[in-house]
Protein backbone atom coordinates (compact mmCIF):
# COMPACT_ATOMS: atom_id res chain seq x y z
CA UNK A 1 0.00 0.00 0.00
CA UNK A 2 3.05 2.50 0.47
CA UNK A 3 4.54 2.44 -3.02
CA UNK A 4 0.96 2.77 -4.54
CA UNK A 5 0.41 5.73 -1.71
CA UNK A 6 3.95 7.19 -3.13
CA UNK A 7 2.52 7.02 -6.34
CA UNK A 8 0.07 8.53 -5.95
CA UNK A 9 2.06 11.53 -5.02
CA UNK A 10 4.31 11.31 -7.50
CA UNK A 11 1.67 11.23 -10.08
CA UNK A 12 0.24 14.27 -9.19
CA UNK A 13 3.73 15.83 -9.26
CA UNK A 14 3.93 14.88 -12.55
CA UNK A 15 0.65 16.36 -13.74
CA UNK A 16 1.50 19.51 -12.31
CA UNK A 17 5.12 19.73 -14.56
CA UNK A 18 3.21 18.47 -17.52
CA UNK A 19 0.46 21.15 -16.97
CA UNK A 20 3.59 23.47 -17.15
CA UNK A 21 3.79 22.01 -20.62
CA UNK A 22 0.54 21.98 -22.02
CA UNK A 23 -0.15 25.43 -21.03
CA UNK A 24 3.06 27.35 -22.50
CA UNK A 25 4.82 28.22 -19.04
CA UNK A 26 7.40 25.67 -20.02
CA UNK A 27 8.57 24.75 -23.81
CA UNK A 28 9.31 21.40 -24.62
CA UNK A 29 12.62 21.01 -25.64
CA UNK A 30 13.42 19.76 -29.53
CA UNK A 31 13.14 16.05 -30.30
CA UNK A 32 11.33 15.22 -26.64
CA UNK A 33 8.00 13.58 -27.92
CA UNK A 34 6.78 13.84 -24.19
CA UNK A 35 7.14 16.32 -20.90
CA UNK A 36 7.91 15.80 -18.95
CA UNK A 37 10.17 12.74 -19.70
CA UNK A 38 11.72 11.20 -16.80
CA UNK A 39 14.39 9.12 -19.51
CA UNK A 40 15.88 12.96 -20.08
CA UNK A 41 17.24 13.67 -16.38
CA UNK A 42 20.33 15.21 -17.50
CA UNK A 43 18.99 17.46 -20.39
CA UNK A 44 16.04 19.08 -17.68
CA UNK A 45 16.30 22.47 -18.17
CA UNK A 46 13.81 23.81 -15.21
CA UNK A 47 14.26 23.01 -10.59
CA UNK A 48 10.91 21.87 -11.03
CA UNK A 49 11.57 19.19 -13.44
CA UNK A 50 14.87 18.31 -11.71
CA UNK A 51 13.08 18.33 -8.55
CA UNK A 52 10.63 15.75 -9.94
CA UNK A 53 13.32 13.42 -11.69
CA UNK A 54 15.38 13.14 -7.48
CA UNK A 55 11.18 12.46 -6.10
CA UNK A 56 11.37 9.41 -9.01
CA UNK A 57 14.84 8.02 -8.75
CA UNK A 58 15.39 8.75 -5.01
CA UNK A 59 12.78 9.77 -2.76
CA UNK A 60 10.19 6.84 -4.04
CA UNK A 61 13.09 4.19 -4.00
CA UNK A 62 13.87 4.92 -0.60
CA UNK A 63 9.98 4.97 0.21
CA UNK A 64 10.16 1.09 -1.32
CA UNK A 65 13.28 0.28 -0.08
CA UNK A 66 12.06 0.89 3.41
CA UNK A 67 8.72 -0.16 3.19
CA UNK A 68 10.38 -3.48 1.51
CA UNK A 69 12.33 -4.19 4.61
CA UNK A 70 9.94 -3.34 7.24
CA UNK A 71 11.62 -0.12 8.16
CA UNK A 72 9.45 2.27 8.68
CA UNK A 73 11.47 5.17 9.77
CA UNK A 74 13.24 4.92 7.04
CA UNK A 75 10.79 4.59 4.66
CA UNK A 76 9.07 7.98 6.40
CA UNK A 77 11.61 10.28 6.51
CA UNK A 78 14.10 9.70 3.55
CA UNK A 79 11.10 8.63 1.20
CA UNK A 80 7.59 9.60 2.60
CA UNK A 81 8.47 12.88 3.68
CA UNK A 82 10.66 14.46 1.08
CA UNK A 83 7.68 13.49 -1.03
CA UNK A 84 5.38 15.15 0.22
CA UNK A 85 8.03 18.06 0.80
CA UNK A 86 8.72 18.18 -2.84
CA UNK A 87 5.44 18.14 -3.90
CA UNK A 88 4.38 21.44 -2.29
CA UNK A 89 7.84 22.83 -4.05
CA UNK A 90 6.93 21.93 -7.51
CA UNK A 91 3.38 23.21 -6.90
CA UNK A 92 5.01 26.68 -5.32
CA UNK A 93 7.47 26.99 -8.05
CA UNK A 94 5.10 26.39 -10.63
CA UNK A 95 2.75 28.74 -9.52
CA UNK A 96 5.67 30.97 -9.17
CA UNK A 97 6.66 30.22 -13.01
CA UNK A 98 3.09 31.11 -14.08
CA UNK A 99 3.03 34.92 -11.95
CA UNK A 100 6.41 35.55 -14.23
CA UNK A 101 5.05 34.42 -17.15
CA UNK A 102 1.58 36.35 -16.47
CA UNK A 103 3.76 39.50 -15.18
CA UNK A 104 5.75 39.68 -18.51
CA UNK A 105 2.38 39.47 -20.96
CA UNK A 106 1.64 43.07 -19.13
Amino acid sequence: MTIKDVDKIFAEAIRVVQGLYQDGTLQKPAGWTVAPDLLQFYEAKSSVEQDLYVMFLEYRMRAFQGAFHMNPDYMHWYGWAPMKETLQKIKDEAAKLRAEKAAMKH
